[in-house]
């Protein structure tokens, strides 16, 4: 059967999004607005994929499946490793590395668990909150992961995930430049051997500048208008000086949480 392009699946889904909303309110009716998430709280033992992670809470081991989103396969049987899996897998592990703290909550207008008894949740970091400060919704603004609607149901924050795949896929971020632009189902080019070269001694040294505390010898350029340095560690805006600056590429540090391009606009 064919497969629609990423242009139309996503006009499709903006457009059902649109149905729901607008019978929803004919109705009167406002899907799980009065039933309360279910919410779980432990640390992440494993991360399967780019949308499935395991954890460890109440003495027991859950998988859980991150909600709303979708990334390429890497380990499904019988399939290849398909465009991008392991870039979103290596950046789902950067969000939620081994032992860290994890939040997740369900959304009350879908299932707690798919058929496979996976936890559908959105999962959080120590401090963060809804849509915006998702691990879900980081991975579909940076271009990682696409949004993905389960049974033509609209989870709660399909609107704002498919406005961050507007701007990814403008911006050309992740899965929707090169080399997958947008086509994820293609198996994963394995990655060209590089000849190794001698490395150079520099003639000057150079003065590393320090930004909100933090030494560093570069700045990443996916920030325009003050100096931060590339990742690790994972910088939040309460931890450099700089205010108001622009993201030019793909925002590692999640300064931008409005997605308006603009980081740490709002702190203090």
């Amino acid at each position: 059967m064919a497969m629609a392009s990423p242009t139309a699946r996503l006009r499709n889904a903006v457009a059902l999004i649109l149905v729901t909303s607008v019978t929803g309110t004919l109705l009167g009716v406002n899907a799980g607005a009065s039933v309360p998430p279910t919410v779980l709280r432990g640390t992440v033992t494993k991360v399967v994929d780019g949308d499935t992670l395991r954890i460890s809470a109440r003495g027991f081991e859950t998988t859980v499946r991150l909600i709303g989103v979708d990334t390429p396969e890497t380990k499904r049987p019988g399939y290849p490793v398909q465009c991008g899996g392991p870039a979103a897998a290596a950046e789902t592990a950067r969000l939620l590395p081994l032992g860290v703290a994890v939040r997740l909550e369900s959304d009350p207008s879908q299932d707690v668990r798919d058929r496979y008894g996976r936890f559908l949740a959105y999962a959080y970091r120590a401090g963060r909150g809804g849509a915006v400060g998702s691990v879900n919704y980081r991975l579909v603004r940076t271009g990682f992961a696409k949004t993905y609607v389960y049974g033509r149901i609209p989870f709660r924050h399909a609107g704002q995930f498919l406005r961050a795949e507007i701007a990814a896929k403008k911006a050309r971020l992740g899965v929707w430049g090169p080399p997958c632009n947008g086509n994820t189902l293609k198996p994963q080019r394995p990655a060209t051997p590089t000849t190794p070269t001698t490395p150079t001694i520099p003639t000057t040294p150079t003065t590393p500048t320090t930004t909100g505390g933090t030494s560093t010898g570069a700045c990443d350029p996916n920030y325009s208008g003050a100096c931060i340095p590339p990742p690790p560690p994972d910088l939040d805006c309460g931890e450099i000086s700089a205010r108001r600056f622009q993201v030019v590429g793909v925002d590692v540090h999640h300064f931008d949480t409005d997605g308006d391009g603009i980081a740490c606009e709002g702190a203090t």
